[in-house]
């Protein structure tokens, strides 16, 4: 576990104590949880500023040291009790799962019981999470690839690429986000780090050479796009219900209250992003994507009338 990883767990842990204990002596919290009073001290500073927007009175966790004694009070908010939607409840389920298979996880008998009360209240005792179609035996040879950092050839075609790829990678790990298996690595071919989705990857063979490790942070953000020179820069006019697209697409700015620019590597992808907002965007440029939608609709249209079904 790194170091920021190690923190959160600590000041997940320490908060439900420190309630549970009022008025601890800060020597006593650091030997309870194993480090520095003054790494307690950095801890309690950071949860100051953990609350609720507003960020004024009531808005936020109160964590002060008055003579060597540690004393918390948690912001009104959280003394509500959570009114957690299907949804919520079943992405707390999975989170805490997910964190009780995490090696040398602190108290984990609290959080398995929070587990455990989670799925009485759903009324779920099991959920499947679909992380593509990966081959197992590709996953299994990139994962001890990635552990002994060795470099791997792939055969590999990237999003709406019309041919498939050689490229020599320095595997690092192989990890788990947006519903598929990622590869990270070092990328000999583009000279940077760079994450291949398993689904496209048609070959992949050892070639007998070591890799260097990752460098520092390599590790602490989740797989994502990135884009390239060859990318199209795409122009929307988003009704303001849409403005939160902004958001949502790797690489998107908003020029101004409406206009939204991004780079998009496949035109197929972003022309059925469009069709996804149901008239809440515009295309403004290429004119090839704004055709490209024309064709879609028009393909969506035919389909409807084929079956004799009513068009949406």
């Amino acid at each position: 576990m790194n170091a920021t990883l190690a923190r959160l767990d600590r000041i997940l842990a320490m908060v439900p104590w420190l309630l549970a204990n009022p008025g601890a002596h800060l020597d006593e919290v650091a030997e309870r949880f194993e480090t520095t009073a003054g790494e307690i001290a950095a801890d309690l500073d950071i949860l100051g500023y953990c609350g609720v927007p507003g960020y004024g009175g009531g808005d936020l966790i109160e964590a002060t040291v008055v003579g060597d004694r540690v004393h918390v009070r948690m912001a009104d908010f959280f003394r509500r009790p959570l009114p957690l939607g299907m949804r919520e409840g079943v992405t707390l389920l999975l989170a805490g799962r997910t964190l009780l298979a995490t090696p040398g996880l602190r108290d984990p008998a609290s959080l398995r019981g929070a587990v455990e009360r989670l799925e009485r209240w759903l009324g779920v005792a099991e959920v499947a999470v679909d992380l593509g179609d990966a081959d197992e035996s590709l996953l299994g040879r990139l994962r001890e690839a990635a552990e002994e950092l060795r470099v791997v050839r792939l055969t590999y075609r990237s999003t709406g690429a019309e041919r498939e790829t050689e490229r020599d990678v320095e595997a690092w790990a192989v990890l788990a986000a947006h519903g598929s298996w990622y590869l990270r690595g070092f990328c000999r071919a583009a000279g940077a780090p760079r994450d291949f989705r398993l689904d496209r990857i048609r070959e992949a063979s050892g070639t007998g050479q070591r890799g260097a490790p990752p460098p520092a942070g390599a590790m602490s953000t989740p797989p994502r796009y990135v884009p390239s020179d060859d990318d199209v820069e795409v122009l929307l006019d988003l009704d303001p219900r849409a403005v939160w697209l902004a958001d949502a697409v790797p690489g998107a700015a908003l020029r101004d209250e409406r206009t939204l620019a991004f780079p998009a590597r496949s035109m197929e992808w972003a022309a059925r992003l469009v069709l996804s907002l149901a008239g809440d965007a515009r295309v403004l440029e290429p004119a090839s994507l704004a055709e490209h939608v024309r064709d879609l609709v028009r393909a969506t249209r035919s389909q409807y009338d084929a079956t004799g079904c009513d068009r949406p």
